[in-house]
């Protein structure tokens, strides 16, 4: 079905997106979507984030809205919405390959497809949106249902590469930095998305513009290991950062890129380790953001401690690094993440 909404811009000049994607192209670089999909695609993950797909993204509208601020939005055009909430997409088109279920892949390229509008914070909340469509492309592209959605990837395509465009116009730009400035993880989100969208639409500009971003990221880290987030540690938020470094060291990054980008993954995650307790729980104590009720999300809740993307992260660095300990890290943050909700009274 065709989406109902195209990207425009506004006469203010702020970006109205589409939710897409797109086509590989084999670029010239080290990296390679097979390593994503063996992570995305590993036991691993089928065991835990993928472990039941039909709950995957399921908060979903008839339309293709995805969870209850942009569904609402949707229903009555009047408040706040996020095109970042439409993210979770990737989430079940990835599911849905891990797993092999028609379903769950197909619902999380309608939450993709979704039109989109003008929304508050644009470039960040782009900034996961661009990155996670691209994402999805690549590896749908690769997969066995690849035939299946050629025409609806060829469709997603040119409209990451506008989006991702958008992005590095120097107005838009300049205001993003502004806005990201202090937090360390931004860095590493920005260049997945435009290195993601590059690599998808074989596009050199995109691809290095993401490198201006690692290099600022890696200039950031404290000796410690960690990415500064509003002048401290966090120790959630640097799992969000390694995350994203970590799949642009798979799909993205060239020789050049790798080797430091590399030295730094292996002291942060040397860093995260050491923020997970005996139990499996992270840490919280003297984070910036996270974990004494400092900050909300979205819809008005207090953030908690993001386990996913610390599980996920060491996973994937156990199969970059070859290292057994960070295997080991990821099996026990992820039991780790029913005692954190025991705590919070969600079990």
């Amino acid at each position: 079905m065709e989406s109902r909404y195209l990207f425009r811009k506004q006469l203010t000049g702020v970006l109205v997106i589409t939710a897409v994607a797109g086509i590989i192209r084999t670029p010239t670089v080290l990296a390679t979507v097979a390593d994503d999909a063996r992570f995305e695609t590993s036991a691993f993950m089928q065991k835990t984030l993928y472990r039941r797909p039909e709950h995957v993204a399921t908060d979903i509208d008839p339309s293709g809205a995805e969870s209850p601020i942009n569904i609402q939005w949707d229903q009555t055009h009047t408040g706040r919405w996020y095109i970042e909430q439409q993210r979770y997409g990737s989430d079940a088109v990835c599911a849905g390959v891990a797993k092999q279920d028609p379903a769950t892949l197909e619902r999380g390229v309608k939450i993709l497809r979704y039109g989109s509008f003008d929304c508050p914070d644009t470039f960040h909340s782009a900034s996961f949106f661009v990155e996670a469509a691209a994402h999805a492309c690549l590896l749908l592209k690769a997969s066995q249902y690849a035939d299946q959605y050629a025409s609806t990837l060829e469709w997603m395509k040119p409209r990451i590469a506008k989006a991702a465009h958008w992005m590095i116009e120097p107005a838009v730009e300049e205001r993003g930095k502004r806005s990201n400035a202090p937090y360390g993880h931004r860095r590493f989100l920005v260049a997945a998305a435009l290195g993601e969208a590059g690599v998808l639409c074989d596009d050199p500009t995109l691809i290095e513009k993401s490198k201006d971003y690692i290099h600022e990221g890696l200039t950031m880290q404290d000796p410690s290991g960690f990415f500064p987030e509003k002048g401290g540690y966090d120790s959630s938020y640097d799992a969000v950062g390694l995350f994203y470094a970590d799949r642009y060291y798979d799909l993205v990054a060239d020789s050049q890129t790798k080797e430091p980008l590399r030295k730094a993954l292996d002291k942060g995650y040397g860093w995260l380790a050491s923020r997970i307790l005996p139990d499996g729980t992270i840490n919280p104590e003297g984070n910036t953001r996270t974990g004494a009720d400092q900050e909300k999300n979205r819809t008005g809740a207090v953030k908690g401690m993001n386990y996913g993307y610390t599980y996920k992260g060491f996973y994937r660095w156990y199969l970059i690094a070859g290292d057994s300990k960070y295997q080991q890290l990821a099996e026990k943050v992820f039991k780790g993440e029913d005692i954190y909700k025991h705590q919070l009274g969600r079990s």
